[in-house]
């Protein structure tokens, strides 16, 4: 089975190790002392006889998920949606167009008749862009620009409205890689300018709090900068942003207002990769401090942040000495980030997304491995 997209390092945070067995049934959470930290395991179905990787999640209300990614099942990657109904996560047939290999990478929903999914596809050549949308009766292929000759790949989708929604990624025709943006205006997905500050460049997730305001992040250059560039209506810009060691990444980024922005990833200390956590206050970004997991040599790193107000914020990832990988799970209170304990089945478990609608209420997918083929996985808070 083939991990997600082809851009190098565009892929550092989320390659996954494929190769386990076993299911949620019976993880026990960890204790905490606040309901509002206490995750627990929801087995997700996991159809593929090769493996099965969730890699996004979006919530629209309490009994309303959907999570997407891929499984591994005759000869080739399978686009996978599954839907959480209040009581069970349960598999949504979604089209896979490519003869050799399908993912889904993000989701995202407007209402519960409008969600967005977005990833890519192959025939045998060249990753083509994916994106499919939820009518509310059956997922549907929608066309959309693949403007890379070697490449076209998108990593996350945000939706606005029904007329509003912004998917990123990269592309290249074999000359570096290049910032993707599309914009849906409600009829149609249209590729949009975007900077590329260096011969590299990859975005990997995408916010937004109304038409005139919206995130993008990702990484710039051979030596990988930070790259965060924001929508203000008109045009994308590039906004400096911290990168604190000589390899960072952006993974993911949420906003809930103007002054209110997350982004998320990971730098590098020399020894180990260490969590980074920038936050925007309506003027810059900075760095907010951020705890890791394991001693000095432990790498950490985060791939999803999902904030509902400017006291209430998860980020999750993994941490991961050697081949044996752990969920990673932090909780911003409105002064400071804090480690939360959570299952981790397998002797590898990996967090690749996160979703809320309240400091009580959050989906977090990936993937973890035992003994056979990679299984999804779902943790619930609370």
């Amino acid at each position: 089975m083939r991990t997600q997209g082809r851009a190098g390092r565009f892929l550092r945070l989320l390659i996954v190790p494929l190769a386990l067995t076993g299911g949620l049934t019976g993880l026990v959470p960890a204790a905490s002392a606040a309901s509002c930290e206490n995750w627990t395991g929801v087995p997700p179905p996991s159809p593929g006889s090769g493996g099965t990787v969730l890699d996004g999640v979006a919530m629209v209300s309490a009994c309303d998920a959907w999570a997407v990614g891929f499984d591994f099942s005759g000869g080739a990657d399978q686009t996978l949606t599954e839907h959480w109904n209040g009581s069970a996560w349960a598999v949504v047939p979604s089209p896979s167009p490519g003869s050799s290999f399908n993912t889904l990478t993000s989701v995202r929903a407007a209402s519960a008749t409008d969600v967005w999914a977005v990833g890519s596809f192959s025939n045998g050549s060249g990753d083509q862009t994916l994106i499919e949308h939820w009518n509310g009766t059956s997922w549907q292929q929608l066309p959309s620009p693949s403007p890379g000759s070697s490449f076209s790949d998108l990593r996350a989708v945000r939706a606005v409205s029904a007329s509003d929604a912004w998917a990123v990624g990269v592309y290249s025709s074999g000359a570096g890689n290049q910032t993707l943006i599309l914009h849906w205006d409600g009829t149609a997905w249209t590729q949009i300018p975007s900077p590329n500050p260096a011969h590299d460049n990859a975005l990997t997730g995408v916010a937004a709090t109304s038409a005139h305001d919206a995130w993008a992040v990702g990484f710039t250059g051979l030596l990988d900068q930070t790259l965060i560039l924001h929508w203000d209506g008109t045009a994308w810009t590039q906004v400096p942003s911290p990168s604190p060691g000589p390899t960072n990444d952006l993974a993911a980024v949420g906003a809930t207002s103007t002054s209110n922005a997350w982004a998320v990833g990971f730098t590098d200390n020399g020894t180990a990769d260490r969590t980074l956590t920038l936050r925007w206050n309506g003027t810059t970004w900075a760095q907010v401090p951020s705890p890791n997991q394991g001693g000095a040599t432990t790498s950490n790193s985060l791939t999803g942040v999902a904030a509902t107000s400017a006291s209430n914020a998860w980020a999750v990832g993994r941490s991961a000495t050697g081949t044996a990988h752990s969920t990673l799970i932090l909780y911003w209170n409105g002064i400071k980030w804090a480690r939360v304990p959570s299952p981790a089945p397998g002797s590898t478990s990996d967090l690749l997304a996160v979703a809320a609608t309240s400091a009580s209420n959050a989906w977090a997918v990936g993937s973890f491995t035992s003994t056979g083929p990679s299984q999804g996985l779902a943790l619930h808070c609370c």
